[in-house]
C-alpha cells in the first residue's frame, strides 16, 4: 500500500479542539485500513501529545504515534477554517496537520519521515502549497518529500 494517497488529505477538517481533530485523524485512518481500532489509535496520538506539543509553528502541528494499533506507515494531510489552539512552539494557533502513522516497531521509518517533513516546513513555498493548494497539490507536494 502507498504512504499516502489522495483519500489520506482532508482540506475541510472540522474540529475546534485539539482532541476533536485527533479524533478526526483517527477515524479517517481507520477508514482508509491503516488503523485497526481508531479509538486505541486516538488515544495513542493524545498521548504524544501529552509529551510534548507537535505545534511546529506558522499554523502547523504535525500530530504522530508509533502505535500497535497501526497496521501500515502511513501520512495524513488535514487543513481546516478554524483556529485550533495546540500549544505550539510558536504559541499561534493551528489550522494546517500532517498526522503521521507508524507501527510500533516503525522507529526509523517515524524518524526519517519527522525529519523530512519538518526540514521542508521551513520552506515557504512548500508551506504555502499546503495551507492553500489543493488536494492534489498537497499529494504531488508531500508525495515528493515522503518518496
Amino acid at each position: 500500500m502507498e504512504i499516502m494517497t489522495m483519500n489520506s488529505i482532508n482540506v475541510n477538517v472540522k474540529g475546534k479542539t485539539k482532541p476533536e481533530v485527533l479524533r478526526e485523524f483517527a477515524d479517517m485512518a481507520f477508514a482508509n485500513g491503516k488503523v485497526s481500532d481508531a479509538a486505541g489509535f486516538y488515544q495513542d496520538l493524545c498521548l504524544r501529545e501529552e509529551e510534548s506539543t507537535t505545534g511546529f509553528g506558522g499554523g502547523i502541528a504535525i500530530p504522530h504515534a508509533k502505535s500497535a494499533f497501526v497496521n501500515e506507515v502511513g501520512v495524513f494531510v488535514g487543513r481546516g477554517e478554524n483556529e485550533v489552539e495546540w500549544d505550539a512552539l510558536d504559541g499561534a494557533p493551528v489550522h494546517c496537520w500532517i498526522c503521521l502513522l507508524v507501527p510500533e516497531t516503525g522507529g526509523q521509518e517515524h524518524l526519517r519521515l519527522l525529519s523530512q517533513l519538518s526540514r521542508k516546513l521551513m520552506d515557504p513555498e512548500f508551506v504555502a502549497k499546503l495551507k492553500e493548494g489543493s488536494e492534489q497539490d498537497i499529494l504531488t507536494l508531500v508525495q515528493g518529500v515522503i518518496s
